[in-house]
């Protein structure tokens, strides 16, 4: 019998805990492709239609490419490097079917013309109001993707936005 409850505890426990794991979604944007909202000096301002009703910027420019998420946009530091460009697939990390951190890839370099090195750049996301940067992951070296998951989840919900530095990992 108490075997039975053990089991019965341990299953139950087991599927709360898979319940309550982020899991990720994805989203391939072609940014040519999202609806331009303005134009300044050289940078081309785009908007896209993400997940659950969040809005997806991207300010283009000749030296740099800048996505942020949400109404309002980026809160906090946005300096990648000199010269920075966004991938085209987003990673969502949702909790409970609610995304609450984005994972983007960027070529970042010291000259337009390269040479670039990869990075992740995971966001947290203030619902549908704005984004920030948490950390930024060193795309190129092994376990890249594991480390900007985990950034996503275990930083991103504490990480208080316009106060906390980004992390480098």
């Amino acid at each position: 019998m108490r075997a039975t409850i053990l089991l019965a505890c341990l299953i139950g426990a087991l599927a709360a805990e898979r319940a309550s794991a982020a899991e990720s979604a994805y989203t391939k944007f072609d940014w040519e492709k999202c609806r331009k909202t303005g134009e300044e000096d050289d940078v081309v301002m785009r908007r896209c239609n993400g997940p659950d009703g969040i809005v997806v910027d991207i300010n283009n420019g000749a030296d740099a490419a800048f996505v942020s998420f949400g109404e309002k946009g980026a809160r906090g530091e946005t300096q990648l490097g000199d010269f920075y460009f966004p991938k085209e697939t987003v990673e969502w990390r949702k909790a409970s079917g609610k995304p609450f951190a984005a994972i983007l890839r960027y070529d970042i370099g010291k000259s337009v013309g390269g040479p670039f090195r990869s990075a992740l750049v995971v966001y947290k996301l203030e619902g549908k109001a704005s984004s920030c940067i948490v950390a930024i992951v060193d795309g190129g070296k092994p376990g890249a993707n594991e480390r900007a998951r985990a950034a996503a989840d275990e930083a991103a919900p504490k990480f208080t936005c316009d106060k906390d530095a980004p992390q480098r990992r």
